[in-house]
């Protein structure tokens, strides 16, 4: 067995550490994909308003209402008191 062969426990031993490897880095791949998303925040999630006149939705805290209609900005809103439907 000299003379550059490999003997049996040597072809045991590069298995095992080439296994160990393997599960190691197994490991780690299900770790990272496994990572969870965070937990929405539902008290922070904004009611949405959709503004009458260009159709775009904004938040409800930042549009103005006007005659029980949202607008995303004044001009929106006083193109539609100059414009009534």
């Amino acid at each position: 067995m000299n003379g550059g062969s490999i003997g049996n426990s040597e072809i045991v031993l590069r298995l095992l550490i080439i296994t160990l490897c393997l599960l190691l880095l197994l490991g780690l791949l299900k770790r990272l994909l496994s990572k969870k998303l965070p937990e929405r925040d539902e008290k922070h999630i904004a009611k949405m308003v959709q503004c009458d006149h260009c159709q775009i939705y904004i938040p409800h805290t930042t549009a103005i209402k006007h005659a029980k209609r949202y607008y995303c900005c004044e001009e929106h809103k006083e193109s539609a008191s100059n414009n009534p439907p």
